[in-house]
């Protein structure tokens, strides 16, 4: 019986100083039947001879099919991922960013013998997150944490953690050709954002998105969401996927009461924190963050603090709004640590969560 076709999509904009690291990663795998799709979202510099000789001077016997598509003009992440999904025929899809690499040569062929294994639509592994230089080692995502809500295999539970934040990537995601036959294409009012919506929609269906034990990507520190401040586009598909996906679960998880607690504190002093001042009209009593250097000092009139000031509240009277986009459950772990509960003593807060709840 003829092996299932495994199809990478590679899309491009502005930013193929590393594709020769990305194609060599997928031309060493061992799998026997690879397509590769590179759709290019009208860079400003985009050679496909270039490309097309690299792949002819280097491929074997088990890249089937290669695709390289221009789009005439600027379409977005999205659409042009929905793009180059059309273009591919393989039964099974792995998105990898053009300047990432695959984690071995195995990744393939491991990828496609878990689909056939447990019969997942979609599932997640682990990515290793290295400098730009992808010589220096960070960290490993997901954290431990991220991993256990996973491996509940609860696409309702799943669905409520990722509402406070996103953990899964799209990079080290594949899926089945059956997800999209069954959910249809990603949602094409976002711009940027092809994985966090996305992955809302489907476990707030019901459709699980499983966790594979094994690291399948190298993740080049740099992209479009690891820049630190979020762009005016980014910030957009993060309002649109709280209100098209979560506003239902924060009107109802939300409680008034919290605000009335004798304390209320905000862990964060950055630009979550700063883009949700103009929903505050309640009383912040004092910021609390991690950076040492920013201890001591004066924010928006706002005293900031070590975290460890914590240990001597009350914590029957106190209530601590976590302002994080990403780093929520980081901040949950040494919250628990000092004895506080969530919900009880403190939750997720952004700007959108605000213009839900204090409407």
């Amino acid at each position: 019986m003829k092996n299932k076709c495994i199809s990478i999509i590679i899309l491009t904009f502005n930013n193929l100083i590393y594709y020769k690291q990305c194609i060599q990663s997928i031309l060493e795998q061992t799998y026997t039947e690879i397509e590769i799709i590179i759709s290019d979202d009208c860079s400003d510099y985009f050679n496909e001879n270039e490309i097309l000789d690299y792949f002819n001077e280097n491929k074997k016997a088990n890249i089937k099919n290669i695709i390289i598509s221009k789009n005439k003009t600027n379409l977005g992440i999205v659409k042009n991922y929905n793009k180059a999904i059309s273009l591919s025929s393989g039964d099974y899809i792995f998105y990898l960013a053009i300047d990432d690499v695959l984690y071995d040569n195995k990744v393939l062929e491991d990828v496609v013998k878990y689909f056939i294994g447990t019969g997942s639509l979609i599932f997640t592994g682990y990515k290793d997150v290295y400098d730009e230089t992808m010589t220096k080692y960070i960290k490993t995502l997901p954290r431990p944490i991220e991993v256990e809500f996973l491996k509940k295999n609860n696409p309702e539970y799943l669905y409520e953690q990722l509402c406070k934040g996103s953990f899964i990537s799209g990079s080290n995601t594949p899926f089945s050709r059956k997800l999209i036959e069954r959910y249809g294409y990603l949602d094409e009012r976002y711009f940027y954002l092809e994985d966090y919506p996305r992955y809302l929609s489907l476990t707030k269906k019901g459709c699980n998105i499983s966790f594979y034990d094994r690291k399948l990507i190298k993740y080049r520190m740099g992209g479009v969401t690891t820049r630190g401040k979020l762009n005016c586009f980014l910030k957009r598909d993060l309002y649109l996927a709280a209100f098209n996906e979560c506003k239902q679960y924060f009107l109802e998880i939300w409680d008034k009461e919290w605000l009335k607690k004798d304390k209320v504190i905000a862990w964060g002093t950055g630009d979550c924190f700063e883009s949700s001042l103009k929903y505050i009209d309640f009383k912040i009593d004092y910021l609390v963050d991690t950076n040492e250097r920013l201890q001591g000092s004066e924010i928006k009139n706002y005293k900031v603090f070590s975290p460890e000031i914590l240990k001597k509240e009350d914590k029957e009277n106190i209530f601590i709004l976590v302002f994080s986009y990403a780093n929520y459950f980081d901040i949950a772990a040494t919250l628990n640590s000092f004895g506080f509960k969530e919900f009880c003593n403190y939750f997720v807060c952004t700007p959108n969560i605000l213009e839900i709840v204090m409407r």
